[in-house]
């Protein structure tokens, strides 16, 4: 959270209000917050971001102004996730989001910008209160037509334009004509002055200059701005015309030239994209006879819109996907809970509840809590299976990608007791191998997930198909031999043309040279998945990098380096709520890890680790990309007796024990039949006869002969 600030780019030259603004900055100076209060279109918005371009200018706030506009979000039990997501604050969470808000903010020096409080009162009071009581370096300027009520507020009353500025501001944007007298009200300057030619009465207020306005429009102009009116944020020519169920084109030209629509272009596309400022929308709602039909065609247009995503991120095209996706969050969101408040609607609320995570923007865009909530949502509206037995399975594995394995065993119970279908099955038998992967550690995961991977090249799509593959792929690497790990790997590598799935196979090739071949090859192929990963603004992956870091970098013997990676990890896990400890195979090669360097550091270890963890996400990041010099470097390993692997080593070690397969297969947390197909291996390699005869090899291998 280094960002100077996110304000909007001025677009407009902004007209007086000198005193309001001056009055502002000495009340931020001495007090934590600080409420904008007008009438509707008096242009606290416009000064809220004056004021913020004014603070970010100087040296006040260590890390920058951040603005989160409300206008759009209706839920106010959204409102904690909402501002989160705004300040791209990692939101995994199983609480509300208040809990992350506080624990992210509560150290930062901050002005944080919230625009447009009045619908969401109470919610505001309760998060401002929490915010400005918990965290002290955090200053909060509001919007609102009313007062918060919140003890320590200080109330800046915005009054209406002066005849003066009133003038300037006409002149400026009519560039002719005769100033008219309309309250002061910049909104309703702004729309006078698209029609400057047009007769107008004396001193009219905003809402009689909406009436002026909607009697110069055609019938279809006021049509369309009514119809608008009920898209939850900001939107595309496509949802205008889904939404409206006509060509809207020229009628959307006509409103934006009259200032009722705003335009502007979207970073992502390059296309425009429109608003609704909050009292126009408002006039425009009430020119609306019946909102059912709009939110229905709204509530569609969207639910096409993530099937394609989630059908087509999987490709060259994936940052761009990832990018609509988050312009578009608001819209599916609200798409969402609309379908599903909506009997004939709810199994595609439920459908693009799942959709929406198979397009995998939630977990790389760090908004799980947010996943959770819809398909929780869909949970306590669909009843009857196929649909619930993937709803359950859905839920199972997000639940178990956050760490609560206890939720998603219970979910996979109800689901397993549901009737199913191939596509549900898909789904289920998914949730089912990810639980033997990361909470026993079994081998038995491995053949249901190559059967998931047969059932997704059937009903679905590239993209669920290449994660399948990565599971078992990963699963193989750390539960089998290293011949069955080589094939599962190289197959990830045929994708290289989507940078995710290029970053996960350069892990996994790194995961691979670090369980069954080279670790001197790992930190490199590490390395490069972090990089692509972090320009891919991915808040998923880089934890499992770090991990990676951590373990190649014991294995080089560059133990202070560990040390840092792995107080880094602890940090990262921390705030993205991935927690490796409930992912048993991870768990257990980290521990190794940190057994080593504990040992080879003594009293040095937890001093090294917190610098590590005190590191903020960007150092960490930037020390985890740095290469690892020689002379941090242990010499490399001799090879092991008979080019064994280390894990053949090792198991060529408990046959000399005396311990049966089963007893081995305990151990190492594979199966007695994995084990003993091992030690088969193992012998024909070596060309030994019998246990015996291996047993005595490795006696002598090691001297104790």
């Amino acid at each position: 959270m280094t960002v100077r600030g996110d304000l909007p780019a001025q677009t407009t030259t902004f007209i007086g209000r000198r005193a309001v603004l001056a009055d502002a900055e000495v009340l931020l100076g001495r007090a934590r917050l600080v409420t904008l209060v007008g009438a509707g279109g008096i242009g606290k918005t416009r000064i809220a971001e004056e004021i913020g371009r004014a603070m970010a200018r100087t040296s006040a706030f260590q890390h920058g102004v951040r603005e989160v506009r409300l206008a759009d979000l209706k839920d106010p039990a959204l409102l904690a996730r909402t501002v989160a997501a705004e300040l791209r604050i990692i939101d995994n969470s199983q609480d509300s989001g208040l809990g992350r808000l506080v624990e992210s903010l509560y150290d930062k020096n901050l002005l944080l910008v919230l625009d447009h409080c009045e619908h969401l009162l109470d919610a505001v009071r309760h998060l401002v209160h929490h915010l400005v009581r918990d965290c002290e370096g955090l200053r909060i300027l509001t919007t609102s037509r009313e007062p918060l009520g919140v003890y320590g507020e200080h109330l800046l009353r915005v009054p209406p334009m002066s005849d003066e500025d009133s003038a300037e501001l006409f002149l400026e944007r009519a560039g002719q004509g005769v100033t008219p007298r309309v309250s002061g009200s910049p909104l309703a300057i702004e729309l006078v002055a698209a029609r400057p030619d047009e007769a107008l009465a004396d001193d009219m207020t905003l809402e009689q200059v909406l009436d002026w306005t909607a009697e110069r429009c055609t019938d279809e102009e006021r049509q369309l701005w009514a119809t608008l009116s009920v898209l939850p944020a900001d939107f595309d020519l496509a949802a205008a015309e889904a939404v409206a169920g006509t060509d809207v084109l020229e009628p959307l030209s006509a409103l934006v030239r009259a200032s009722i629509v705003v335009a502007a272009t979207s970073p992502v596309t390059g296309h425009t994209r429109y608003r609704m400022l909050g009292s126009v929308s408002e006039f425009g709602a009430r020119l609306l006879v019946d909102t059912n039909e709009p939110l229905r065609r709204h509530a569609l247009h969207y639910s096409t819109f993530v099937d394609e995503a989630a059908r087509s991120w999987f490709s060259p095209d994936e940052v761009v996907w990832l990018g609509r996706v988050r312009e578009e969050w608001p819209n599916i969101r609200a798409a969402v809970t609309c379908a599903l408040k909506t009997t004939e609607l709810a199994e595609t609320g439920a459908t693009m509840a799942m959709n929406v995570q198979r397009t995998r923007f939630t977990s790389v865009a760090g908004l799980l809590g947010q996943a959770w909530d819809l398909l929780a949502m869909a949970r306590e509206v669909i009843t009857e299976a196929p649909l619930r037995t993937s709803l359950l399975a859905h839920c199972a594995f997000v639940a178990q990608a956050r760490g609560d394995m206890a939720a998603a065993i219970a979910l996979i119970a109800e689901a397993r007791a549901l009737p199913r279908s191939p596509i549900t099955d898909l789904n289920l038998v998914f949730a089912e191998a990810t639980h033997l992967f990361f909470v026993e550690g079994s081998p038995d995961c491995v053949p249901l997930y190559a059967h998931v991977v047969e059932l997704c090249r059937q009903y679905a799509s590239p993209g669920d198909t290449y994660f399948a593959e990565l599971m078992h792929a990963m699963a193989t690497c750390f539960l089998l031999d290293a011949e069955a790990a080589d094939k599962a790997t190289t197959r990830l590598a045929e994708h290289d043309d989507v940078h995710w799935s290029h970053a996960w196979a350069l892990w996994h090739e790194g995961l691979y040279e670090l369980l069954h071949g080279d670790p001197a090859q790992v930190h490199p192929l590490a390395v490069e998945a972090l990089r692509i990963q972090l320009a891919l603004g991915d808040t998923w992956g880089p934890a499992f990098s770090l991990w990676l870091l951590a373990c190649a970098c014991a294995e080089l013997g560059a133990f202070d380096r560990a040390a840092r990676l792995l107080g880094a990890l602890r940090s990262q896990e921390r705030v993205t709520r991935i927690s490796l400890s409930t992912m048993r195979p991870f768990h257990k090669l980290l521990e190794r890890t940190d057994r080593t360097v504990r040992r080879a550091l003594g009293d040095d270890y937890p001093i090294i680790t917190t610098l590590g963890a005190d590191l903020r996400q960007e150092q960490a990041m930037e020390f985890a990309l740095e290469p690892v010099p020689l002379s941090e470097r242990r010499p490399a390993k001799p090879a092991l007796p008979g080019g064994l692997s280390r894990q053949e080593f090792t198991i060529a070690g408990l046959v000399a024990e005396g311990l049966t397969s089963r007893q081995i297969g305990a151990r190492l947390f594979i199966s007695p039949r994995t084990a003993d197909r091992h030690v088969v291996n193992i012998r024909v390699k070596l060309g030994l006869p019998n246990r015996m005869a291996l047993a005595a090899w490795h006696r002598s291998a090691t001297g104790e002969a």
